[in-house]
């Protein structure tokens, strides 16, 4: 006899295809961002075409469902369609990359033809599997059809709460297990088996289920939709698109509050993602016993409750920096200080996540009375997923640079009130019990508008102190000049404290126009030392345009410069011209707003020079600019005899990270000198020797007017620490007190090592710096220094 598979078994499988599903989207994201870039528009392509091929599943899905005899058969062979179909895209992905760069190259120089390009080839890849993601809820929702409505319901929140925590799971896993521990190609395999794992046990158990009357099923779609409480049919479709507009509108500010207030590293990243989707979650499971308590208000009133709880927790985000300052220097494991970054997004999150959580499950439970579960299902998470796609893309790149994070939340509470009163207008008629549902939730809404009123503007000069960053004293208090937000660049700010003035980016310092200058025109004068052709330079991050100014200062006929940040360029022009952002200005000067990288990528030129000026290695996506697969790259667009620099943090960042970073670039540079000045580590390789010519350096002299040293050029050799034999004999000993091979010591695209290990030198102390220098010096030739200078 054929028996019915328990609903927590179902569930179980739901919660790891979810799970496999996150990993699958963190995957594929880092794939496309190797081929695409890390631009906001590269990114948002790539969230739209992932979406949408959940979007276009879930309507597939819901469509087919009710013809289909054995809801969980199908389930299975969608979950083994999606494994499939990932363990082939990382060849796809090296297929796609060639394609991406002639496709590029072909085009005219417009952001929105590249990012239709990015959009349709990042679709091409991802759409078979995401369109079988999708279509499995509604698929899986037809097992619920044989329900009373009441258990129907709860059956469907089961579902909708278990893939989401699955999410969850995916997410925290991904950070900090999976991806640091297998790397990229693994863990994509491994989410691949896992879908097929749970395809095959759901085709074990749909065939032992009996028959479901797909004929009936099939006859009754083509009935009108009933349901309940909400009101008609266009009602459902406003609130479910509403819904997820709003829950990935304010995801989008969540996330950008929380890098600049909890932490920019992978694993930062991985568990606001996880934070975010357990309250989700909580929501989610909580839709069915709201539901049942007070029926029709339930979802006008959790809507109106959400828009509130933004408001009650507005001043929350301001207290962050002061959280932090509190249990600065008294957790010192990495450990430690990822719990607190958690117990802080959690804090914030909790109450207006949780309450956003019920919304769609809620949506859900007044359908339960519809004939074509199934059908209806599909229809609203598609249109819930086309709502979260226009909100993420209309938050990112309108809402957030118009208001700023504070009025953003304001804003989107206000839609949660306004979409609340919707519904509650459109519920039930005139009865007794609409008016009450209208009653409350009109005096939710109010409150909540009422609340966003009476806020008082944040203060940015204490939340941009970047006290998350080493859980130290941070930078205390200071004069905001200058603030920007958008999805480029997070949260630019200039402040200026003693007549200084400091460039910020989400509280990480990234230059000022005071003592920090000599460091950063050290940035173009070590590997200026070297190059023997001055025609074409390239500058990856323009700060605040104090490197470029100086590399402009030398005789080059063309000078590149890459910055992802638009407001990074508005605030260097602004603030920093005399410090060397007037070169903007020079006609031998070209901007492109775009990642380095993928410029790199994209250009048919060759260079003299190329350097970087970039953030700590541990910010998230940063590994990827000291990857072997980078160095390739730059070494390829190198003219023969042409100089690599690049800045390295010789300040929390161990011995063996640091030994990795040197080791890999030296696989593809057989000569490499790490200077240090201004407390800077700078690198400078080339395929050549690096040797500077004493006549050439100063005839060079004789030309550089504003940026010219404090010291004669040929004097600046004197700050090579260490040069390449010393290198490999520090990488050899560092090696071999770790009980580690050469080939070990390797970071690349695939094992993110530098991505997940650096994050975990923050916590060392600053004296940490002066020990390694120290240790560095021990294998510093002054002979072979010397021997880089000739006549």
């Amino acid at each position: 006899m054929r028996r019915r598979t328990p609903l927590s078994v179902i569930a179980l499988l739901f919660v790891v295809s979810g799970a496999a599903g996150l990993v699958d989207q963190v995957c594929f994201s880092k794939y496309l961002s190797y081929v695409v870039g890390s631009t906001a528009h590269a990114v948002s392509a790539v969230l739209a075409a992932f979406m949408a091929g959940l979007a276009l599943g879930a309507r597939l899905g819901g469509s087919r469902a009710a013809k289909v005899a054995r809801p969980l058969v199908a389930y299975g062979v969608l979950e083994i369609a999606v494994g499939v179909a990932v363990l082939v895209t990382p060849f796809a992905f090296g297929l796609l990359g060639d394609a991406y760069v002639a496709l590029v190259q072909r085009l005219p120089d417009s952001v929105a033809l590249v990012t239709a390009l990015r959009w349709l080839l990042a679709f091409a890849v991802v759409v078979v599997p995401t369109t079988a993601m999708g279509a499995t809820l509604p698929l899986l929702s037809r097992l619920t059809e044989d329900e009373e409505p009441r258990d129907r319901g709860r059956a469907l929140g089961v579902l909708y709460a278990c893939n989401t925590l699955g999410g969850a799971v995916g997410s925290l896993g991904s950070a900090y297990l999976w991806l640091p521990s297998l790397g990229l190609r693994s863990t994509t395999l491994a989410a691949a088996a896992a879908s097929i794992g749970v395809g095959v046990v759901a085709l074990a158990l749909g065939r032992q289920a009996p028959s479901r009357a797909s004929a009936a099923a099939a006859s009754r779609s083509a009935e009108p939709l009933h349901v309940v409480d909400v009101g008609p049919q266009w009602t459902l479709d406003v609130v479910a698109f509403a819904s997820g507009a709003l829950v990935f509108a304010s995801e989008v500010i969540f996330v950008h509050l929380l890098v600049l207030l909890v932490g920019t590293s992978a694993y930062a990243f991985g568990v606001i993602l996880s934070i975010f989707l357990v309250c989700l979650f909580l929501g989610a499971a909580l839709a069915p016993t709201v539901h049942r308590a007070i029926g029709a208000a339930a979802l006008p009133t959790g809507l109106a409750a959400a828009g509130l709880a933004l408001v009650i927790t507005l001043p929350l985000w301001e207290y962050l920096p002061e959280y932090f300052k509190g249990v600065g220097g008294k957790v010192t494991t990495f450990e430690g200080r990822e719990l607190v970054r958690g117990a802080a997004a959690f804090v914030v999150l909790f109450l207006p996540t949780t309450l956003m959580g019920l919304s769609f499950p809620l949506l859900l439970q007044n359908v339960t009375r519809s004939r074509d579960v199934g059908r209806l299902v599909g229809r609203l998470t598609s249109v819930n997923t086309v709502g979260a796609v226009l909100g993420s893309l209309l938050t990112g790149y309108l809402i957030l640079p118009a208001l700023g994070s504070q009025g953003s939340i304001i804003a989107t509470a206000i839609a949660f009130s306004a979409v609340a009163l919707a519904t509650a207008m459109t519920s039930g008629g005139r009865t007794m019990g609409a008016l009450v549902v209208r009653s409350l939730a009109g005096s939710l809404a109010t409150l909540a508008i009422a609340g966003a009123a009476m806020t008082r503007p944040w203060d940015l000069g204490t939340m941009t102190g970047g006290y998350h960053v080493y859980f130290d004293w941070g930078r205390g208090q200071e004069h905001i000049l200058f603030a920007a937000e958008d999805a480029h660049g997070g949260v630019t700010t200039v402040t200026e404290k003693d007549g200084t003035k400091t460039l910020l980016t989400n509280g990480k310092f990234q230059g000022n126009d005071g003592r920090e200058m000599h460091a950063q025109r050290y940035f173009a004068h070590y590997p200026a030392l070297f190059v023997d052709r001055f025609e074409r330079a390239m500058v990856v991050g323009l700060g605040t345009g104090t490197t470029l100014g100086t590399l402009a200062d030398y005789p080059f006929e063309h000078v590149e410069v890459a910055e992802i940040s638009p407001t990074i360029v508005d605030a260097a022009k602004r603030y920093f011209g005399p410090a060397g952002a007037d070169a903007l200005d020079d006609p031998r000067v070209q901007l492109s707003l775009e990642d380095g990288r993928n410029h790199l990528l994209v250009s048919d030129r060759t260079y003299d020079l190329i350097g970087l000026e970039l953030t700590s290695v541990w910010f998230a996506g940063a590994g990827s600019l000291y990857s072997r697969e980078f160095y390739v790259l730059a070494k390829q667009r190198l003219r023969p005899g042409g100089v690599f620099q690049q800045w390295i943090q010789l300040h929390h960042i161990t011995a063996l990270d640091l030994a990795v970073v040197i080791h890999t670039l030296r696989l593809e540079f057989p000569h490499v000198a790490l200077f240090y000045g201004g407390g800077q580590g700078i690198l400078v390789a080339s395929e050549q020797p690096l040797v500077a010519s004493r006549a050439q350096l100063e005839a060079l002299e004789a030309q550089l007017e504003r940026t010219k040293p404090d010291r004669r050029l040929k004097n600046l050799v004197d700050d090579v620490l260490v040069a390449t034999d010393g290198l490999d004999a520090f990488i050899r000993e560092v090696a071999a007190e770790h009980g580690k091979t050469l080939e070990d010591l390797v970071s690349t695209d695939d094992n993110l090592y530098l991505e997940y290990a650096t994050p975990r030198g923050n916590v060392l102390p600053w004296s940490s710096r002066e020990e390694l220098v120290a240790r560095l010096r021990e294998h510093r030739s002054v002979a072979a220094i010397s021997a880089m200078l000739t006549d």
